[in-house]
């Protein structure tokens, strides 16, 4: 999960930085929209972001947006993600 986390805190980052939002050292419980006042824009260009940086779309499996309301909820989701493509993969193998 340490690889997911890396790319969940950089995107954040990075919109943070463009945004000129100011850079909360991230953690876990902090809430995506109440606590680093994102936008609903800036939800998407986040989603837009980790799935061309993690190759898996979790909306596209039934994943709903309002699911994600902490920081730790995205590691969660993406990660899921990954171990059930992964294992998918191997079953395949």
């Amino acid at each position: 999960m340490e690889q997911v986390k890396k790319v969940i805190n950089n995107a954040i980052q990075q919109i943070q930085e463009q945004k000129s939002y100011p850079v909360a050292n991230l953690r876990d419980d902090l809430r995506i929209i109440d606590d680093l006042g994102f936008s609903s824009l800036d939800i998407a260009q986040l989603i837009a972001y980790l799935e061309m940086e993690l190759n898996v779309d979790p909306y596209a499996n039934g994943a709903l947006i309002s699911s994600i309301n902490t920081v730790e909820s995205l590691y969660k989701l993406y990660q899921s993600c990954l171990d059930k493509r992964n294992s998918e993969v191997e079953d395949y193998e």
